[in-house]
């Protein structure tokens, strides 16, 4: 059963990830982006998949709490708003 708990903190889960990620893609944010770089390639771990591994491993832990649940739920989302969502290993551009 979803609760008001939940759906509020996953909205302040979005708006916190919106305030502090890039305006657009490919545009920096308040935080540094996580990448790995390779001599041909890029590796970008989005916040939204940094959010779905958290959410996977307190699952994994049979942890469960309306609050952080609903809030790393809403920073998923938020990110799965950019265009290049799915981008996560790419070629460098020389």
């Amino acid at each position: 059963m979803i609760t008001l708990d939940f759906i509020i903190s996953a909205i302040v889960g979005f708006a916190t990830a919106k305030i502090f990620s890039g305006k657009k893609e490919g545009k920096q944010g308040r935080i540094k982006p996580l990448q790995f770089q390779t001599k041909k390639y890029t590796t970008h771990i989005h916040h939204w998949l940094l959010g779905t591994i958290i959410l996977g491993i307190l699952l994994i832990f049979n942890y469960y709490n309306e609050i952080i649940f609903g809030f790393i739920l809403g920073i998923i989302l938020q990110g799965l708003t950019y265009k290049d969502f799915y981008k996560i290993i790419y070629k460098k551009i020389k």
